[in-house]
């Protein structure tokens, strides 16, 4: 998956194509490393379950083995972003708030404004920006 929204505008983050770097297990497609803040983004056109899957999976790895994702220090934060460009589920937006309720930080964006803006949100909150 490309960098469809332009992430690389984050100058002080690295945009990591997952399929480029190897990754075989089940995992999102892009990461947004900044310093310590690390966001995971699954490209989509219509959210689904199997979609919040990979984002969550992809969180986990990167907990368990940071240095697979080329991620030199503990992340002091992880954020999980469905990017859809069609629409979403009604029963994945469910799952998506039940799994953000139990401590996982995940969310949603529907176009890449939506996406640009969280992550701008994001940044400004942890002073990376």
């Amino acid at each position: 998956m490309s960098d469809k929204c332009g992430l690389s505008r984050f100058k002080e983050c690295n945009v990591l194509n997952l399929d480029e770097i190897g990754i075989t297990e089940k995992h999102a497609d892009l990461l947004l490393v900044c310093s310590r803040i690390v966001i995971v983004i699954e490209e989509t056109r219509v959210m689904k379950s199997s979609d919040i899957d990979q984002v969550e999976q992809t969180l986990y790895n990167i907990k368990n083995n940071k240095e697979k994702y080329g991620i030199d220090s503990d992340p002091s934060r992880l954020i999980g972003i469905i990017h859809s460009t069609k629409r979403f589920d009604s029963i994945a937006i469910k799952v998506l708030a039940t799994k953000s309720r139990r401590g996982l930080v995940l969310d949603k964006a529907e176009c890449c404004e939506s996406l640009i803006r969280k992550i701008q949100l994001i940044l400004s909150k942890t002073g990376e920006k």
